[in-house]
């Protein structure tokens, strides 16, 4: 279950044209802040497990805990993530605190963690529960850090989960004194390991790095902690955006922000970015051309194509990319919206778009018979199942750097 909004709940409010979509015209808070999440509470269990030798213990009701579970069994990282389950009754006697304990000091004996996150849930801050001194007797009997993380919908008005947990992260790295010169370089996102032909990993080869080390590819509870001893820190998302900060701010260690881009020119600016941090020059002059001769070709090959876009939070900037080449992007299916996408919405409606977008809590079974049947290509899972008589073009979760993004998806639908 996830902790993301909708964009509407009225039938009314099915789909409206992108050219609407101006401050003066709709007012964007009630139109689409409903829509903008913060993050989804129940994926970040999977950034936790990211540390080796950390395990997570939620405390909480059973429907609460159990959708940890299966995200982490999806990842293969259920093995260090252990379920408490309280019922109403301990909670309000406060009995579930006894229960915590003597669950924290079995995972403490039996599996020797390096350090363990409770992950808490809603009731929690309801009954305003206290860990402080739990926490303290864990360090101070066994040599283990425990550190609280709030998690669900209440939890948000104490902060984004994201910063709170890069925060919990930063401290047990604080619990490290770095050691030696700073050599390696490190990659902090919410992502997957980054594949060897990886276009940002080749550079930072090339360019002499002596270490990348990947957050989410750590092989030690040591690599984790040696973190502190970066040379330069790359952020691909949000998340490692927060985390490269306060890393800035404790050991001065610099950091780049390089999310993945579709629009050209913010492809050039994260290679001028990452090469002015590196202090070295690369030629990207190839990249370039290979990308204006794919585009060329998709321009003309697809003209008088209609296409449907629908991947998710980056489905506004994928469109503009995709509408700067001249391609006809009529439909966009969106079931939330990030505030950077408002950027996105803004340029499409200055270039006159004439896309529609679809709410995809709103669809009704009517509309979905009649509506997208003239559709040539759908690209992204939500375009693909409603538009199932176009072609489909996947796209990865994948991080990509450069042109890499955006050369996929033409090369895919050319």
């Amino acid at each position: 279950m996830s902790c993301k909004g909708y964009l509407g709940t009225s039938i009314l409010g099915e789909k409206i044209k992108i050219v609407d979509l101006t401050r003066e015209k709709i007012p964007l808070d009630s139109f689409f802040e409903r829509g903008i999440a913060d993050d989804d509470c129940g994926e970040l269990v999977n950034l936790a497990l990211c540390v080796p030798d950390l395990y997570v213990l939620a405390v909480g009701p059973s429907a609460c805990s159990k959708v940890l579970y299966y995200r982490a069994y999806k990842k293969g990282l259920n093995e260090r993530l252990f379920l408490l389950a309280v019922s109403s009754a301990d909670f309000a006697t406060g009995q579930h605190l006894h229960k915590l304990e003597e669950m924290l000091e079995w995972l403490a004996v039996s599996h020797r963690p390096r350090a363990i996150i409770i992950y808490m849930t809603c009731g929690d801050l309801l009954a305003g529960s206290d860990f402080t001194d739990l926490t303290v007797r864990m360090r101070d009997k066994y040599a283990i850090p425990v550190k609280p993380f709030e998690r669900g919908p209440l939890s948000r008005r104490r902060g984004l989960p994201r910063e709170r947990l890069s925060g919990i992260l930063v401290d047990l790295l604080e619990m490290n004194t770095p050691k030696g010169e700073k050599r390696h370089f490190n990659i902090l996102a919410d992502t997957d390991k980054l594949s060897e032909a990886s276009g940002l990993k080749q550079i930072l080869t090339d360019c002499g790095a002596e270490g990348i080390r990947e957050f989410a590819a750590l092989d030690s509870y040591e690599a984790f902690a040696g973190m502190v001893n970066a040379r330069l820190n790359i952020a691909l998302d949000r998340f490692g955006c927060e985390m490269a900060a306060r890393m800035r701010e404790k050991w001065n260690i610099p950091f780049v922000f390089l999310p993945a881009r579709y629009n050209v020119k913010e492809i050039k600016g994260n290679y001028a970015v990452l090469l002015e941090a590196l202090q070295v020059t690369w030629d990207v002059s190839g990249d370039e051309k290979e990308y204006h001769r794919v585009a060329a070709e998709v321009s003309e090959g697809l003209s008088g194509k209609r296409i449907a876009v629908g991947i998710g939070q980056r489905s506004f900037e994928l469109t503009q990319a995709l509408v700067e080449l001249g391609l006809d992007v009529a439909l966009i299916f969106v079931e939330t919206v990030s505030k950077p996408e408002i950027a996105y919405i803004q340029a499409l409606a200055a270039m006159n778009s004439p896309a529609q977008i679809y709410l995809i809590s709103n669809i009704s079974a009517e509309t979905q018979a009649n509506d997208f049947q003239e559709i040539d290509i759908a690209i992204g899972e939500k375009a693909s199942f409603y538009c199932d008589q176009a072609k489909a073009i996947p796209v990865s979760n994948e991080y990509r750097f450069g042109y890499e993004d955006i050369l996929g998806i033409l090369e895919a639908i050319r």
